[in-house]
């Protein structure tokens, strides 16, 4: 599997979910592989664990997964990159609205899709990359990203 592969691990409707490694994931408390993030949290964790330690946490009410199954390196990069994609809007720098629109626009996906969660390796990289290469810019309007007349995003001209 190439590292930009954006191949979504994620089940279609009446299918399991499956981690990289080719085993199902079964839902169980998170507390078995973490700390929990909330009281009752649930994850889904590869069968393989922990030979395999993928997992990710599912959403509270509809127990969906909140991304794809990462193992310990991936999570460590995700948290990387939600730390500096953080900065953004907390900074002041940018909205959230805005700094979402800036990683579709950096990790080149439709607005809806772009979430850390569901990213590999390589777009973690490139976010904490160019998260850290704008929150240095002292251009202000670096890193804005405008609509063009059909309604698609494109970053400012600097």
């Amino acid at each position: 599997m190439s590292q930009k592969n954006t191949t979504c691990l994620l089940p279609k409707k009446g299918q399991q979910l499956r981690c990289h490694c080719g085993c199902l994931a079964v839902l169980r408390p998170a507390e078995e592989v973490c700390k929990p993030p909330f009281p009752g949290a649930m994850a889904y964790v590869c069968s393989n664990y922990p030979r395999c330690d993928s997992f990710v946490i599912a959403d509270p009410v509809t127990k969906q997964p909140r991304g794809s199954l990462a193992d310990s390196n991936l999570r460590r990069l995700r948290y990387l990159a939600h730390n500096q994609f953080d900065r953004l809007h907390q900074s002041g720098r940018m909205t959230r609205k805005e700094a979402y629109r800036w990683l579709a626009h950096v990790t080149q996906s439709p607005a809806g899709h772009a979430h850390i969660g569901h990213m590999g390796a390589y777009y973690c990289q490139v976010v904490i990359r160019e998260s850290k290469k704008l929150l240095q810019d002292p251009n202000p309007n670096a890193g804005r990203i405008r609509p063009n007349i059909g309604g698609e995003y494109h970053a400012a001209a600097q």
